[in-house]
């Protein structure tokens, strides 16, 4: 028997982690408030995603391959991605979030004999468990205006996944220092880190001046230490930065194989 078929619309799409477009509470499973990377941040910049697209934009070889219109080292990559230069980030998100969505075993609705609101759904025995009964949950829950509370961690699916989960307070941080040093190239490591916002615990100096003392001594010991633990800080984010660049150009963030 041959069963006229007819594609899904507005078919929900399922994320492992938070998009940038959550509008309200009550159609979201994730965090509401969200925890922005710094105060006053735009909503869109707590969601890994937007990380992904600004790290992708400092990549060399991405811009030079945009300069190009999709020529160049990452050609493949432009083709899903595109120029990411030409447009801000929630217009591009509108039209490739697609990329990040989990695949869906949704597959057609039947017209006959079944109800119009009657969904086919396909279960591959090799996807996780886990994944199957949150993306059921989440066509159930459509019908209802809500969301699930929690995503079970599972397997992604997506064609690009979240290589790992960071806080977007750490790749705002990470990015910061890639930026100013790409603005101040001669900077000291320690001047990085002030300019970043970095604190050291400083010991004031000594009330007259004095430098052999027991006090001066153990206090210029101590800022040095503490100079050089955020000057180290800004070193390691940017090694992060530069890993992060590197493999996001090869659709995979955020991965650092060392530190």
């Amino acid at each position: 028997m041959v069963t006229e078929r007819t594609l899904i619309k507005d078919q929900p799409l399922i994320f492992t982690t938070a998009p940038p477009d959550i509008s309200a509470p009550q159609h979201s499973r994730f965090r509401i408030p969200r925890n922005l990377p710094y105060r006053d941040a735009p909503a869109f910049k707590a969601s890994i995603y937007y990380w992904w697209w600004a790290f992708l934009k400092r990549n060399t070889h991405y811009q030079k391959t945009c300069r190009q219109f999709g020529q160049g080292k990452l050609s493949a990559l432009y083709d899903d991605f595109g120029d990411i230069f030409e447009t801000d980030f929630l217009s591009w998100w509108r039209s490739h979030k697609y990329l990040f969505a989990e695949k869906t075993a949704l597959i057609e609705q039947i017209k006959a004999p079944l109800e119009d609101t009657a969904l086919l759904y396909q279960i591959d025995p090799h996807r996780p468990l886990s994944q199957i009964q949150e993306e059921i949950k989440a066509l159930h829950m459509q019908a209802h205006n809500t969301m699930p509370p929690v995503l079970p961690k599972q397997t992604s699916t997506a064609k690009y996944p979240i290589y790992t989960n960071v806080s977007a307070h750490t790749l705002h941080k990470v990015l910061a220092v890639w930026d100013l040093r790409c603005t101040h190239p001669k900077a000291s490591a320690y001047e990085l880190a002030t300019l970043a916002g970095f604190k050291a615990n400083i010991f004031a100096p000594p009330k007259y001046g004095e430098k052999r003392t027991r006090a001066a001594i153990i206090a210029e010991a101590h800022n040095r230490r503490a100079q050089m633990s955020i000057a180290n800080k800004a070193n390691r984010y940017l090694r992060l930065a530069a890993q992060y660049i590197e493999h996001v150009g090869h659709g995979e963030f955020p991965k650092a194989q060392r530190r």
